[in-house]
């Protein structure tokens, strides 16, 4: 293996980031891809296309009708990828909607497929508020990812551990899988590092199971241990290069840091010891030539140190074991980084050669976390943050950099070098991930937009001579995205700055309308045709609103809303937009409420046992049924009828006032159905419920099932609007379906 300077780091529960020798961050031979030619273009062969091929050929696209349908494409790759013509057909029409193109989405969606089932839904419009077209690839995964890293191996590869012990690898150029899903470990994989050994990209992995151990990604297969002894377990990894061989670093429990030499692992190989005290994080870099590791100690054992305030951060020389220089034993002419303003014109400097390989140790509690880039770069620089701010380090100097970040609930980040600045990826609980430049301390890109939980891992690398980022979150999806792309194509609808959390619709003033409620704490009120947003929302709420219903109440058209902390319940008059009365009683904001509803001129709230609770009179009506996993409250040909749904058993209508089943057991969905509503469709009533990322409609008299529509994104709530319009809310957006003629 070539020597070059290589960085990785993690800590406990956290990601970790590239180990690379500078040849092989390359961008290596340009790939070969499929010229689309014309059909970019063509909805039939999007639809019917190899999805592989496709997902080739879309880096060809040129021209703006082009460039948008392949962000169209790429926008959910993840489903085209092992899905049938039909649900492509849906999706990609979906996502045309998205981008505000309602022309390829019709397009797209009058494609002929062969199918014993046509889709009685088709798309009318949709909103993109978490729509990026800098996505590349979203790559789901069975579970939260828990660690994340980047190791760059000719063309170079993305690495997910996972809370349920799996551990996964993709081509970072095509999006494609290397070999199978491994399992790791009994439990969560807590700690994740990458390096590279006589051409074999090699994963290290640790778990709650208190091992350590060592996998070749392309055969999946375990090739070793990294011992620890049998009164210690390795907590967080780190991995590097030491005099040209590629080394593990792991922070034990003994507080010791055990350095591992890759290439002669074996059982009996004893590994450099350097006793450390407590190490709360773990990074890996190159100061003045020498490989070290750097430690961040607890703040229990009473040291402090200038750069966090609160705790110790030392430097260890991997070759000697000893603690690396103080202060001032560095090299004499650190790098300074201008201070310039963005330059748009920068970007087609470079051809990414010879672009430095990155480390991080996203995790992120109390403690501070350290961030580091390769010297080669030029940019010895980290990042720490705890609960409240983010801070900039120069390691050669020991110095701050600026002044610190304010920031909450950072989750992770990672530093690199983008087009000869310095840059961090941050991804906060909440919300995208933001690119800043390191050397003004301001937003160098717009942030990434499309995970639907928290980032728990972020990545960089260079490949095909394309700056990109890798993020792995909560959403059991690994992302990657293209950071020289811009940060929008198309026109589309704006909705909540957040998820959608709550979705219902109502008739004012004789005309339908929908209403949302976001984890921005608003509610907003839309045309249903697709004019956009009517007036300015309700305010009021200070959680994210997840319940909302709509009913006619002292006959007035009214909306009870209520957040998520069950503390806030509201009631407006949807003709005025003034609230009528509000109040935080038991009956309204207690846990066991479900949903709510309205029933004959008045609020009620549902348990998940299908018990109602009538708000103005405060006592239990109607009959329990006799299942649990209560949907919806609806009125379907005249009844009151209570939606319920336990696990694979079905959905079942009930009759509110007699407990009766309505209508056979309605089945065929693959999973746990979440959301569910009745209506009527060409006369005749149906059911539609959705679980996971689809929605299904059945037949209400004869429990056939007449038609399902494929999401990208998880089922948040839905709908059916008196007109016979299906409203669905969806990741952070929602869509409008009607019927298909």
């Amino acid at each position: 293996m070539s020597g070059s300077h290589s960085l990785s780091s993690s800590r406990g529960g956290v990601v970790t980031m590239p180990v690379m020798p500078g040849e092989l961050r390359s961008s290596g031979p340009d790939r070969e891809v499929a010229a689309p030619g014309d059909r970019l273009t063509d909805p039939g062969w999007l639809v019917h296309g190899d999805p592989e091929l496709v997902l080739a050929g879309l880096d060809g696209a040129a021209g703006q009708e082009e460039v948008l349908a392949a962000a169209v494409y790429r926008t959910s790759g993840h489903v085209h990828r092992d899905a049938g013509a039909r649900v492509r057909r849906q999706v990609l029409a979906l996502d045309a909607a998205r981008y505000g193109n309602r022309g390829l989405a019709r397009d797209i969606a009058q494609v002929a497929i062969r199918q014993e089932m046509d889709d009685p839904w088709v798309v009318q419009w949709a909103t993109g508020s978490d729509l990026d077209s800098r996505l590349r690839y979203a790559l789901p995964v069975p579970a939260k990812v828990s660690v994340l890293a980047t190791v760059v191996e000719g063309r170079g590869l993305a690495v997910a551990g996972c809370e349920d012990g799996t551990l996964h690898a993709w081509d970072l150029a095509t999006g494609g899988r290397l070999g199978q899903p491994v399992s790791a470990h009994t439990g969560a994989v807590e700690a994740l590092a990458t390096a590279v050994v006589d051409g074999r990209p090699l994963a290290v992995t640790t778990g709650f199971d208190r091992t350590a151990r060592v996998w070749d990604l392309a055969r999946g297969e375990p090739v070793g241990t990294c011992s620890a002894g049998d009164d210690s377990w390795v907590k967080s990894l780190a991995a590097g290069l030491v005099e040209g061989r590629p080394v593990v670093v792991g922070a034990c429990v003994d507080d010791v840091v055990r350095v591992w030499d890759l290439a002669t692992l074996s059982p009996h190989s004893e590994p450099l010891t350097i006793r450390t005290g407590f190490v709360s994080a773990l990074a890996t870099a190159v100061l003045d030539g020498r490989p070290v590791a750097v430690t961040s100690h607890s703040r229990e054992l009473g040291a402090t140190d200038p750069i966090t305030g609160e705790e110790t951060v030392r430097v260890w020389d991997l070759v000697t074991g000893r603690e690396f220089g103080a202060q001032g034993d560095g090299p004499d002419d650190p790098p300074v980084f201008a201070d310039l303003a963005y330059d748009r014109t920068l970007e087609g400097v470079g051809d990414g050669d010879g672009e430095a390989g990155h480390c991080v140790s996203p995790d992120l509690n109390a403690r501070a976390h350290f961030l580091v880039t390769d010297p080669a770069s030029e940019c010895p620089l980290a990042v720490s943050a705890n609960a409240y701010e983010v801070h900039i380090w120069n390691l050669a100097t020991r110095e701050q950099v600026g002044e610190p970040v304010a920031a909450s609930f950072v989750e992770t980040a990672a530093v690199t070098v983008l087009h000869d600045r310095p840059a961090t990826l941050v991804a906060y609980a909440h919300g995208p991930v933001e690119v800043w430049d390191l050397s003004t301390l301001r937003r160098l890109r717009p942030p990434l937009k499309g995970h639907e939980a928290a980032v728990r891992g972020a990545a960089t690398s260079v490949v095909n001579r394309r700056h990109l980022a890798v993020t792995g979150g909560a959403d059991r999806s690994v992302r990657v995205w293209d950071l020289d792309g811009e940060g929008a194509t198309g026109s589309r609808l704006t909705c909540h700055a957040g998820s959608v959390t709550g979705v219902t619709t109502a008739v004012v003033d004789g005309s339908c309308v929908i209403v949302t409620g976001g984890s921005d704490t608003r509610v907003r009120i839309w045309d249903l045709g697709g004019k956009g947003q009517l007036g300015e929302p309700l305010t009021g709420h200070t959680n994210a609103v997840r319940l909302l219903t709509a009913g006619t109440v002292d006959g007035r058209p009214a909306l009870l809303t209520r957040d998520d902390q069950y503390k806030s319940v509201r009631i407006w008059d949807l003709t005025t937009r003034e609230e009528l009365h509000g109040r935080s009683t038991s009956e309204y904001t207690s846990s066991f409420i479900e949903f709510f509803a309205a029933v004959d001129d008045r609020f009620v709230g549902v348990t998940g046992e299908g018990r109602v609770w009538d708000l103005t009179a405060s006592q239990w009506i109607g009959v329990q049924p006799r299942q649990r996993g209560a949907l919806a409250l609806e009125t379907l040909e005249g009844r009151s009828v209570l939606l319920t749904s336990l696990r694979a058993e079905g959905v079942h209508l009930w009759d509110l006032a007699t407990g009766e089943l309505l209508a056979p057991p309605l089945t065929g969905h693959t999973s746990e159905i979440r959301a569910g509503a009745t209506g009527t469709l060409d006369g005749r009533p149906v059911v539609v419920a959705g679980g996971d990322r689809t929605v299904w409609t059945w037949d209400a008299s004869t429990g056939r099932q007449i038609g399902a529509y494929a999401f990208p994104s998880r089922i948040r709530g839905l709908t059916l609007a008196l007109d016979g319009r299906l409203v669905v809310g969806f990741g952070a957006d929602m869509a409008v379906l009607t019927h298909r003629r």
